[in-house]
């Protein structure tokens, strides 16, 4: 059909004369096309022409989706024409216009990433980001479309949008990999097996892979850098696919190998820092539990020496006042008050010497505190055993003869209580440490060819092998 003077207004952006005219038109004169297939709206769109397309798309949204013979949108010619402000106007009165694909099967998006057009790439892309996995009649995104073109940033753009399409294959099997080595295009190349999930041994249907293809490539700087990234990130040829490389086994052997030893010296050192940690705990404590134990053997030394001094001045029957015996105890010729003062004497210095012991005890060393402790414990059960006796004894002179069966009485519930306590005493002392009455021991047996690290680092970081070779003693009893 020839071409209507709306027609013409638009096509040479006569706002004035479209104005006038479009006052006159309805729908059905708007969409008559001329020869060139193409209606006014359409014709504007393609040319840039913002007002008229605004004002058209307004009136009538329907004028989006009307297409050329080869359902070419409006929204397609002006995107592929980088016509940014015109692409928006479109999407902003009907944004489900960018899904109308071509003859071919195309969008607007595959044409604008082919040719590198980033500001229409992005605006298609925020507008519908699941625009980027439509696929044309030959099976290519947008992806594999602008992975031909020189544009990085295009490429870049697609794959923040949906990176899930990297391996996606076309119709003959290419991956954009594919594609952008057989176009020789290093910088693109290097973008995508930038990424982890890329896999860059895809056989296609012509049984290649993008190494195949990079090995076709003329000599030159490019080539060599793609293969040089290529077998960097991995890649084989085809024939090598499901082979097993030695030469990338062993390495993986090895680096392996490598991570097992560090892993194994830094749980080392970690087990080295706390036993370490474990065996001051443990000093520690023993110096603790020695200075306890010198404290309450102190207490009870100084008691003992106490009532013993004061016993001997205190006593039934009181002293004789004049004479030449004055002072005399009134009961001395008493068999039961001798036995007394020996007894209760030799508690006393037993005591005092104890007393004398334990404060000196202070600055000495630990191992030195408890051996001294060990024979200051036996004294005081031998000061304990001769308070008891001296008791027992002037028990006999104070009740008298004609009631001395109650003496008899303490004396048979005391005595067995005392050298019973004593008896067991001795028997766990010359158990501990004669070994006498000392049940088998069981012992852990360990296999032959076992190595542990650890017991070794905490045998070697025991600086007290006496103290050490105790607690195991009582381990084991345990």
């Amino acid at each position: 059909m020839q071409e209507t003077a709306l027609y013409i207004a638009a096509d040479n952006n006569l706002e004035e004369v479209y104005s006038y005219l479009v006052k006159l038109c309805d729908f059905e004169n708007v969409k008559i096309r001329s020869k060139s297939d193409l209606d006014a709206f359409h014709l504007a769109a393609k040319k840039g022409h913002l007002g008229i397309v605004k004002d058209l798309s307004v009136k009538w949204p329907e004028l989006c989706k009307l297409c050329d013979s080869s359902n070419t949108s409006p929204l397609y010619s002006s995107a592929v024409k980088d016509h940014l402000d015109v692409v928006n106007a479109i999407l902003d009165v009907d944004v489900s216009s960018m899904r109308i694909v071509r003859t071919n099967e195309k969008t607007a998006l595959h044409t604008a990433a082919r040719n590198g057009l980033l500001d229409i790439v992005k605006v298609l892309i925020h507008r519908d980001p699941g625009i980027v996995c439509i696929k044309d009649k030959k099976g290519q995104t947008a992806l594999h479309m602008a992975v031909k073109g020189q544009s990085t940033s295009v490429v870049e753009e697609i794959l923040l949008s949906d990176c899930s399409i990297l391996n996606e294959r076309d119709k003959k099997g290419n991956t954009a990999v594919h594609l952008a080595t057989r176009k020789s295009r290093p910088q693109i190349i290097s973008l995508l097996l930038s990424y982890t999930s890329i896999d860059v041994n895809i056989i296609n249907n012509q049984h290649e892979t993008a190494m195949d293809l990079a090995d076709k490539l003329l000599y030159g700087e490019s080539a060599l850098e793609i293969k040089e990234g290529l077998i960097e990130a991995g890649a084989k040829h085809a024939r090598q696919v499901g082979q097993m490389d030695e030469t990338m086994e062993l390495k993986r052997t090895v680096s392996d190998i490598k991570h097992e030893v560090h892993t194994q010296l830094v749980q080392n050192e970690k087990t080295n820092r706390r036993v370490s940690s474990i065996a001051k705990e443990l000093r520690k404590i023993h110096r603790e539990a020695v200075q306890n134990t010198t404290n309450s053997v102190t207490v009870v030394a100084v008691l003992f020496a106490s009532i013993a001094f004061l016993a001997i001045f205190n006593l039934p029957g009181k002293y004789i006042q004049d004479g030449a015996e004055t002072g005399k105890a009134n009961i001395a010729v008493n068999v039961g008050f001798q036995v007394f003062c020996l007894l209760n004497a030799t508690s006393l210095f037993i005591s005092l010497a104890v007393v004398v012991v334990q404060i000196t005890l202070v600055a000495w060393d630990t191992r030195a505190q408890k051996q001294v402790v060990s024979i200051v414990n036996k004294l005081m059960w031998a000061a304990c055993a001769c308070t008891c006796g001296a008791f027992l004894s002037i028990a006999f002179v104070v009740v008298g003869k004609n009631s001395s069966w109650m003496a008899i009485t303490i004396t048979s519930a005391g005595a067995p209580v005392l050298v019973g306590t004593l008896a067991s005493m001795c028997y766990f002392v010359f158990r501990q440490h004669f070994g006498v009455f000392r049940a088998p021991q069981r012992r852990i047996k360990r296999a032959s060819g076992s190595k542990s690290f650890s017991w070794s680092m905490y045998s070697a970081n025991i600086s007290d092998p006496d103290a050490y070779n105790s607690d195991l003693e009582r381990i084991y009893a345990l």
